[in-house]
Order: structure tokens, then C-alpha cells, then sequence
């Protein structure tokens, strides 16, 4: 049996749209759901079992007032009850025939951190965006311009910010407070541009480092998934393939540093949902090149493994880990390895992932296709000649 939870209006309609991200909040005892449809996205709160009791009364209602309206994705709660929250919102295009930049798309996402008031209650709270600082300044979003043609996208700041083995410090800004601003609903992007914040190129998801205490997280960053872009060096070079980024935040977890730890390439591309996995310098990722990238190359979307070195990223060991075909229901799109997940299952705060490293005897690992059949696999340690887990 088949139950919607989401109820519908006269017309028959959900008003929920492109929901990709979700969540378990054991602070709330509710399920978060993200919207990723620009400025009229958001995030959704439900109660597990649907009963509008549940979850200081939530049973199903969204967070517009609180979080704001945004292209949010990933999303992942830490334990004193905060949200991370990773927005996918693509930026314009450098015009065509703009060179070096045509092609190449104006950093415009943010990564931000929802801070509740009371951590069993989101609908008040700051909603914060992390900036990021180079030479002094803070990278801020660059509107095309007389002054700025290409806006930020071949700026020096953009090509720092994407060195392998650089490392800047990072802020949290606060672009809206409850207490301050009220819980009427807001254009959360449009905040953090106004607050300073940096905007990035399309990020998707994130994770925190398994037993980093939510010190450190990853995320990750789509780029362009235009090869017209890819191939120009200038633009390789900023991250218009994809990449990993890397945060580590001081013990107030309001301050920190940020690292570029993988540049993409052609054959590593539009980065898009993130895991670790047994050990907290494992990681796998999904590409998300969507079908341009897919004719332009004639390559299709696989799952990488990266054991990173944090010393010198330039060393990083890299493998597939799983390569996708055509799906025969999804005519000529590939099955984009979207939803990544390894778990302990542990639903209580203590299980939350960076609290600490998997235990490999109780973690699983999943994976889900998009397009097509929509298949949802679950990956198996296979024993060697010896018995023992590889």
C-alpha cells in the first residue's frame, strides 16, 4: 500500500515542488524535506507518523518564516540541533562570445546554517550563511556589470578560492533573526547577498567528517556541466568542472578555515551528493553532468572514491567506484546516481553522522538511481579468500 502524506488544495495540488533533499531531525523528531526550486523553495518539516502532535506540533508545515525561500538540497542537522543547509541555485551565463567566460555560469549558491532558538523548535531562529574571507576581504557575489562583463566568475578571488592547498578564513553571517526580522517568509539568497556572504558554484550536498565532533564538513560543487566552459583553461581552473571543498571550524563552530581538497575534471565531473565512508578520509561522490555534458563527451555518471590527503591534495588516490549506462526506461538520459548514503541507522542524536567514525560491522551503504526505474541499491563489503570484509 501506497499512502500521500502531503495533503492537496481544491485544485488537486500538493504546492510542493523538486523536492531532492531530506533529513531526520531527533531533536524535532520530524523529517526535513528541501525544495530545490530557486526562490520559491524551501524546507519542509513533517512529523514521522504524521500526526499533527508530533514534533512540538509540526505534523506537516514549512519553515518559510524561519529558513527562508531558497534552492536548498542537502540538509543535515548537528548535534546541538543546528541545520546545515546546501542551496543549488545556478547562476547566469556569461554571454556567448564573451572570451575568455563564455559559457561559464556566476558563482550564485550559498552554504548556510540554520541556528534555532530552542533546538526542538525551527520556526525561530538565525538563519546564517558562511562567508568566506581572502586577502582580508570577503568574497561577495558580482553582478554582471559594464565594470563586471564576466561578473565573478574570472575574477582572482574565484581562482584562489579553487587553488589545491590554499586555505582561507571563513565566517558565519547572520542574513535573518527571528527575533529581529520577524517569521514573515524571505528570498534567502537574495539575503545572503545583501549580508556578504560567498556564493558558490552550485553545490549540491555535504556531509560532516565522521567523528570531527561537526567540526568539519565537505561539500561539494556542480560547476558549469558545460564542456564549452570545461575547456577553457581559465575556467577549469575556478572550479567549472566541479569540486570538494573542505570547511574546518574552531570550537565555537562560528569561525574557521576553508580548503579546496578536489578540482574536477572532464573525466570527474559536476560533483553532486557526498558519503563517507569506513574511514574519515574515504569518500564517495556522484556526478550529476545532466544531458548536455552527457552528449558533449559522450560519457555518463559514475560514483568516485577518494581517499584524500589532506597535506598534499595533489596526491589524492582516486577510483570508480560505480559506472552508470543508459537506462532502457529513460530514453536517452543515464541513470544519474543521485541519493548516496552509508548509516549506522542510529536515529538518536548520538547517531548523527560526525559524531564518530562508522563502525563497519553496523554501517550500510546505499545508493539511488534517477531517470528511468529509479532503482535503489544497497552495497555489500565482499569477503576475501580469507573471510575477512575488503
Amino acid at each position: 500500500m501506497v499512502r500521500r502524506l502531503t495533503p492537496v488544495d481544491a485544485t488537486g495540488l500538493t504546492n510542493f515542488n523538486s523536492i531532492d533533499g531530506s533529513a531526520w531531525d531527533p531533536f524535532t523528531g520530524t523529517m526535513l524535506f528541501t525544495q530545490e526550486a530557486g526562490a520559491n523553495g524551501g524546507v519542509i518539516e513533517m512529523g514521522s507518523d504524521f500526526d499533527p502532535n508530533t514534533g512540538a506540533g509540526a505534523g506537516l508545515r514549512t519553515l518559510y518564516g524561519s529558513i527562508g525561500r531558497g534552492g536548498y538540497e542537502g540538509i543535515h542537522p548537528d548535534d546541538s540541533g543546528n541545520i546545515l543547509i546546501i542551496e543549488d541555485v545556478g547562476g547566469s551565463t556569461v554571454p556567448q562570445g564573451t572570451i575568455p567566460g563564455e559559457f561559464g555560469k556566476n558563482p550564485n549558491s550559498f552554504v548556510y546554517r540554520f541556528v534555532p532558538t530552542t533546538p526542538g523548535d525551527l520556526t525561530q531562529g538565525k538563519l546564517q550563511a558562511l562567508q568566506v574571507s581572502i586577502n582580508g576581504n570577503p568574497v561577495v557575489f558580482v553582478p554582471f556589470s559594464a565594470e563586471h562583463p564576466t561578473g565573478d566568475v574570472l575574477s582572482d578571488n574565484q581562482l584562489r578560492l579553487h587553488t589545491l592547498g590554499a586555505s582561507w578564513p571563513v565566517q558565519w553571517v547572520t542574513v535573518h533573526d527571528t527575533q529581529i526580522n520577524g517569521t514573515d517568509p524571505f528570498d534567502a539568497n537574495a539575503l545572503a547577498k545583501a549580508a556578504g556572504a560567498t556564493p558558490f558554484k552550485r553545490p549540491e550536498n555535504g556531509q560532516f567528517q565522521p567523528g570531527s565532533h561537526f567540526r568539519t564538513f565537505f561539500f561539494l560543487i556542480t560547476g558549469d556541466t558545460d564542456n564549452r566552459a570545461g575547456i577553457q583553461p581559465e575556467l577549469a581552473a575556478r572550479g567549472s568542472w566541479a569540486g570538494i571543498f573542505r570547511v574546518d571550524l574552531n570550537a565555537n563552530r562560528n569561525s574557521g578555515t576553508i580548503s579546496l581538497v578536489v578540482l574536477g575534471d572532464a573525466d570527474h565531473a559536476s560533483f553532486d551528493n557526498v558519503t563517507f565512508v569506513d574511514d574519515s578520509d574515504t569518500i564517495l561522490v556522484t556526478e550529476d553532468r545532466g544531458d548536455l555534458l552527457h552528449d558533449q563527451l559522450n560519457k555518463l555518471d559514475s560514483i568516485w572514491a577518494y581517499k584524500l590527503n589532506r597535506q598534499h591534495p595533489d596526491r589524492n588516490i582516486v577510483a570508480r567506484f560505480v559506472a552508470l549506462g543508459l537506462d532502457r526506461m529513460a530514453a536517452d538520459e543515464d541513470n544519474e546516481p543521485t541519493g548516496l548514503h552509508m548509516s549506522e541507522g542510529d536515529s538518536t542524536i548520538r547517531g548523527l553522522i560526525g559524531t564518530r567514525e562508522f563502525r563497519t560491522d553496523r554501517a550500510r551503504l546505499f545508493f539511488t538511481e534517477q531517470h528511468g526505474e529509479n532503482n535503489l541499491f544497497e552495497v555489500f563489503p565482499r569477503d576475501d579468500e580469507h573471510g575477512h570484509e575488503e
